[in-house]
């Protein structure tokens, strides 16, 4: 009977034995792409582990590497019930949460690891890792780029802040081009403190602080350029507009007059004559400058800018002595209103003798002016046609607008260099 008995529970045994799977051996992945950020847990921790809980967890950890959520998280759990002083198994559960894309849950869990110990480097890694998952790139940077200083961050970790970096820095460049220029100057340095050589932000701040006319600051930004692109024809014109700034406008026209021969774009020969514009107003009694800044000009700012651009009526000789007119004493320009009206161009009324230096002049009557002039002056084009034809005739282009429309002191100079030219 005691013999059937041990028979009997020999045979139960080999029966449960039968129902058991045996232990599957533990796959062997290598990880590639982002799962290469997901390391062992164990990075940095400070505690110690007994060697049969190391053997576990190293086999829980292949099972994690390898994407078995389940079987993962069984082993995993197992050591964690036994043996909850080991903290990587925990954490350990925070890399099956990030490839599964739980963030918030890793983020905790991580969190969690990091007020135990904020040295620990894997955690730390973790933290980063979710911040790039989320698309934190400024965090994800910080957190990179401080965890490439310690000493037990993988390698790789660089590779993470190089792209990081660049990433930022494509962020920044893009905004500061649609940015307000205060704005933008902001942006493009933050860009430049991560990529200190990039050439085209450069140029772009230089632009833009030669737009704030803080010259001084536009040339400190252009220094590192001199070394490596001085021929980009966009630094030579940074330099030329500095140029301009500073008032030394010979040094620029030399830099503008090489970028027009050079590249043949006809903006550089534009810029060109309105920096030999601007030398010569620089150069010119303050009434005239005053004139040409103005958004509506007057009858005696007209008269000014006649007078100083075209050298026809500046030199005119054998004029007939002007009638006089009892309302210049307190205009500027009074000497140039004087020749306006010897040359006929503006008539005195003869019973209250007034000119009104300071009645703005409309578009219509700035067209009837200029044509006056090249009939006046004897204009070769001008001869013979009518005086509603003689602007067309000899070339001359004038902004196209409502006749009663005031007239700018740059639309009055361009137009009146014109009429310089038609006069030679």
């Amino acid at each position: 009977m005691r013999k059937s008995k041990i028979l009997f529970v020999f045979a139960l045994a080999l029966i449960a034995a039968g129902c058991t799977p045996p232990d599957r051996p533990a796959p062997v992945v290598v990880p590639e792409g982002g799962d290469r950020f997901l390391v062992d847990p164990r990075l940095g921790w400070s505690g110690t582990a007994a060697p049969t809980v190391a053997q576990k967890f190293d086999t829980a950890w292949r099972w994690t590497l390898a994407g078995d959520e389940v079987e993962a998280q069984r082993r995993l759990a197992e050591i964690q019930q036994r043996n909850p002083e080991f903290a990587p198994a925990t954490l350990a559960t925070a890399v099956l949460d990030i490839r599964a894309g739980r963030l918030d849950t890793a983020r905790a869990t991580v969190a969690d690891a990091l007020a135990r110990d904020a040295n620990w480097t894997a955690a730390r890694l973790y933290e980063a890792e979710i911040a790039y998952r989320s698309k934190e790139t400024r965090a994800a940077y910080d957190l990179y780029r401080v965890l490439s200083t310690d000493p037990n961050a993988p390698s790789f970790v660089a590779e993470r802040v190089d792209e990081l970096r660049g990433a930022i820095f494509n962020d920044l460049f893009a905004a500061a081009q649609t940015a307000p220029d205060a704005e933008a100057v902001r942006l493009l340095r933050e860009a430049l403190a991560l990529n200190a050589g990039a050439i085209e932000p450069r140029i772009l701040l230089a632009q833009k602080l030669v737009a704030q006319k803080q010259y001084d600051a536009a040339r400190t930004e252009l220094e590192p350029l001199l070394n490596t692109a001085p021929d980009r024809a966009e630094v030579q014109e940074m330099l030329a507009e500095i140029e301009v700034g500073r008032g030394r406008y010979q040094e620029a026209i030399v830099r503008y007059d090489r970028l027009a021969r050079r590249t043949n774009d006809p903006r550089y020969a534009q810029r060109l004559e309105e920096i030999k514009v601007e030398w010569s107003a620089a150069n010119m009694p303050a009434h005239y400058r005053s004139a040409m800044d103005s958004a509506a000009i007057t009858r005696a700012e007209l008269a000014t800018l006649l007078y100083w651009t075209v050298p026809s009526v500046r030199f005119a000789q054998n004029l007939s002595t002007p009638p006089i007119a009892i309302d210049i004493e307190d205009a500027q320009g009074r000497e140039e209103i004087i020749r306006a009206i010897a040359l006929g161009l503006y008539e005195v009324d003869p019973v209250t003798r007034r000119v009104s230096p300071f009645r703005q002049v409309t578009h219509a009557r700035f067209t009837t002016h200029l044509a006056r002039v090249l009939q006046l002056r004897g204009a070769t084009c001008a001869r013979g046609v009518a005086a509603d034809k003689a602007l067309s005739a000899c070339g001359i282009t004038v902004p196209a607008v409502e006749a009663d429309a005031p007239v700018t002191g740059r639309e009055a100079l361009a137009a009146l260099q014109q009429i310089a030219r038609a006069l030679q």
